[in-house]
């Protein structure tokens, strides 16, 4: 059922927990293909490059998604690009689960990443709608369901692909997709747009950002690289463990992503120490444990 929502007035729990669990579902399409890349290349018979590039590309996806599609969440209507988004994620999904070709899985991969930033738009709608003391809380919540997502993601794709196949997975994510589009059509209401102007204009704005704050920069560029050296290791995992001496399943190298937990764990802990050691210090000490890592 659709209930009104009016800024800093409270967002409904039901309303709040069906955001998190979707924000859950939707970004684990980024992460399914990376413990079965061993077995895509198998089956499809390409070489593990070629294998590696549907992970990679999902992620190009992601970030051109971040980039481009979610300002349009203050310029339109934002049930409506959910709802677009959606409905191109399951075409993406089930083409990467139906199709023979190398060629087709990696531009549905790319639109896969595209499209699967929608819980970038509910973080915003929390911060928006919640009441100033549950902000934070509920904005917390909604990151929650994301972290579950991307832990969850590759455990059970790793365990649905040893024992039923990599493809299985993927209509699994269709389904699920399908869900979350109804759900979304029922009982997220219509909100109003926050910007007034072309979408030129809002991109200017956006642009303008990076270049008036060095700081930005920097740090979206120690992000970036951070989570590459994350990715290059998950895109090369499958094809390491499944080789002496581990000769270990998809299902083990899915089970490997549970190590993320004690990233989830100590984010909101090591959060607490950012006045304390200043955020440089804290940036050179998570660098350097990532380099020995």
């Amino acid at each position: 059922m659709k209930q009104e929502l009016k800024e800093n007035q409270g967002l409904p729990a039901s309303l709040l927990w069906t955001l998190a669990i979707i924000a859950g579902i939707s970004v684990a399409n980024l992460y399914y293909n990376q413990p079965l890349l061993n077995r895509i290349s198998r089956d499809l018979q390409t070489s593990e490059f070629t294998a590696n590039l549907i992970a990679m590309i999902t992620q190009i996806g992601y970030a051109i998604g971040l980039l481009f599609i979610i300002p349009l969440g203050d310029l339109f209507k934002r049930k409506t690009i959910i709802l677009i988004n959606f409905t191109v994620l399951v075409v993406s999904l089930l083409t990467i689960a139906l199709t023979p070709y190398i060629h087709l899985i990696l531009f549905a991969s790319l639109l896969t990443g595209i499209c699967s930033v929608m819980p970038q738009i509910f973080i915003p709608i929390a911060a928006q709608f919640s009441t100033p003391k549950t902000k934070g809380r509920n904005v917390g919540m909604i990151v929650s369901g994301l972290l579950t997502g991307i832990l969850a993601s590759r455990v059970v794709s790793g365990i649905v692909g040893e024992y039923l196949g990599w493809r299985f997975i993927f209509f699994v994510a269709a389904g699920m997709m399908v869900i979350c589009l109804i759900i979304i059509m029922r009982v997220l209401p219509d909100m109003p747009c926050n910007f007034k102007g072309k979408y030129s204009d809002l991109m200017k704005s956006l642009f303008s950002l990076v270049i008036e704050y060095p700081q930005l920069r920097i740090s979206s560029l120690r992000a970036g690289i951070a989570f590459g050296s994350f990715l290059a290791l998950w895109t090369s995992l499958a094809f390491k463990m499944g080789q002496a001496p581990f000769f270990a399943g998809n299902n083990i190298v899915g089970l490997l992503g549970l190590c993320g937990i004690a990233g989830a764990l100590t984010a909101s802990y090591i959060g607490k120490y950012v006045h304390v050691l200043g955020v440089k210090r804290l940036n050179y000490i998570g660098c350097g444990l990532i380099f020995v890592a």
